[in-house]
């Protein structure tokens, strides 16, 4: 009994001592002297001790709502980075949330609303930022990182996420009940109105409309034409292409029975009333997926183009998002910003919003709409043959600019006035306009 008692103390002695030599191992792997490597700690027990950080995203014309701020944005966020909040302000004025004392860490806009943040000194390049968390850039459409450098050659103010596209939608039912041919892909804009005239008609009390543009704004932007270009009036600098496109709206509305219905929104008259053969504009697919569409008839085809641009089917036409200058939390509003154009949310909103990707991707593109009902059965190639020139550079130095073109082309189009009169006038009047924005801001 003694020997076993002997044996197993000796047993249990080298077991203690065999513990204790791995001890001192892991403290001696090192010279006598140096400090000890710290253990790592498993990522999520690093992420925990993260500082809780809330952030506020503010918008405007960003076509980004509720549902789309939970999916693409708060979702994703808590999951990656659980230690970062995110709250989207409600409504589009920004700078009376600013004067306010709300400060937003991100924007979401249109990319011609980008002038309107630097006026507001909310801008920045984020190039530093773009380098410290290792964004590719080279994932992105060129033509969209072009036309946001537009705003400051000197770097890089937003990242874009989606992009609009002009189509024609139109009602099948319609140009079946004249017996007419659908629009078809590759069509020019001459082409367009002779169809047109073949599904203007007034049947059983009903007015068909059979083509709606959207405006003289919506042509003047498929040619990247604006009215102020390097702050001075660029209606007679451009008087040829101004020209071209307000007879092509005089000569829409002039199509007998074709004539504009005020005080309803064109959307309206295709969707609600279906009294609209051809709507050609953009991103609608949002509002043909409600309930308001159901029953509506509708399909879609190339954007119509000029003959010496062919397939050009406007200027490139953007949503961007960018990290405020005067956020405290940059690093983790950017990471709102690398979520938003990861490979999956750009796939997951290709798919479940009908918005075009903003990176090169044609994989993600081809899935446009895959999760839509709506979409199912629809000529989605039609958006891929149309292409975009680059665009230009927006300005809201002079915000009445539009308004001062708008009051001539309404003359113009009401017959009250002749083309090179409006023009004309439209030219002085900005001109004018611009001169007085100088002199203000001179003498401030």
């Amino acid at each position: 009994m003694q020997m076993i008692r002997k044996h197993r103390i000796f047993m249990l002695s080298a077991a203690a001592l065999i513990v204790l030599g791995i001890a001192e191992g892991c403290t001696k792997s090192k010279p006598q002297g140096e400090e000890p490597e710290p253990v790592q700690q498993p990522a999520a027990a690093q992420e925990q001790k993260e500082e809780p950080v809330k952030l506020i995203m503010a918008q405007k014309w960003s076509e980004i709502n509720e549902a789309d701020f939970n999916l693409y944005i708060v979702e994703p966020l808590k999951s990656k980075y659980p230690h970062i909040t995110i709250e989207l302000m409600k409504g589009e004025n920004i700078p009376e949330m600013i004067a306010g004392g709300i400060i937003p860490d991100v924007i979401a806009t249109w990319v011609n609303l980008i002038s309107d943040y630097q006026e507001l000194d909310l801008t920045e390049d984020m190039t530093p930022l773009i380098q410290k968390h290792g964004l590719n850039l080279d994932r992105f459409e060129p033509n969209f990182l072009e036309t946001i450098r537009g705003y400051d050659r000197k770097g890089l103010v937003a990242l874009p996420y989606d992009s609009n596209f002009n189509l024609i939608y139109y009602n099948k039912d319609i140009f079946d009940q004249f017996g007419a041919p659908y629009p078809q892909d590759g069509m020019t804009w001459d082409e367009t109105v002779e169809l047109a005239k073949r599904v203007s008609r007034v049947d059983q009390g009903t007015r068909y409309r059979g083509l709606e543009t959207d405006g003289y704004g919506k042509l003047a932007l498929q040619l990247a034409l604006p009215s102020v270009k390097d702050g001075k009036s660029n209606i007679l600098r451009e008087h040829e292409l101004w020209k071209k496109v307000l007879e092509l709206q005089k000569t829409i509305n002039s199509i007998p029975n074709n004539e504009p219905i005020p005080d309803v929104h064109q959307r309206n008259q295709f969707i609600k009333d279906r009294n609209l053969a051809m709507f050609a504009t953009g991103y609608n697919f949002n509002l043909l997926a409600q309930d308001s569409a159901k029953g509506l008839n509708w399909d879609i085809a190339q954007y119509p183009s000029w003959p010496d641009r062919p397939n050009v089917a406007g200027m490139v036409d953007i949503h961007v998002a960018f990290v405020t200058k005067p956020s405290k939390h940059k690093d983790a509003a950017f990471k709102v910003l690398e979520i938003l154009t990861s490979d999956e949310i750009q796939r997951r909103m290709t798919r479940s919003s009908g918005k075009l990707s903003a990176l090169k991707d044609s994989s993600i593109k081809r899935e446009l709409g895959a999760d839509m009902p709506a979409l199912k059965g629809k000529h989605l190639e039609a958006i891929f043959k149309g292409t975009y020139i680059p665009a230009y550079t927006a300005t809201s130095r002079y915000p009445n600019a539009s308004k001062l073109l708008g009051d001539q082309v309404t003359k113009y189009l009401n017959g009250e006035q002749d083309l090179n009169e409006a023009l004309r006038s439209a030219d002085e009047a900005i001109q004018k306009h611009i001169d007085e924005v100088e002199a203000s801001r001179g003498a401030k």
